[in-house]
């Protein structure tokens, strides 16, 4: 799976819009970066994310956690 999005203001992390999927990469320095994950970049059922108990699968353009991972 290859995501795609644009950077954010690491502000963005204190007000989470609703149905808002966001990456946050430490680079080697340890400077924090913030990713908007386009929703378009995750294939319709895919699970996005794998955690003990389920994921997230995107569904009709939304996150939605599936417990248990349906994949």
């Amino acid at each position: 799976m290859k995501l795609t999005g644009v950077e954010v203001p690491v502000s963005t992390l204190s007000r989470v819009d609703p149905k808002t999927v966001l990456l946050v990469i430490s680079d080697e320095n340890g400077k924090v970066n913030v990713v908007k994950v386009d929703h378009d970049s995750i294939s319709q059922g895919e699970s996005l994310v794998r955690v003990a108990g389920g994921c997230w699968v995107r569904n009709n353009g939304m996150m939605v956690w599936k417990n248990p991972c349906p994949y």
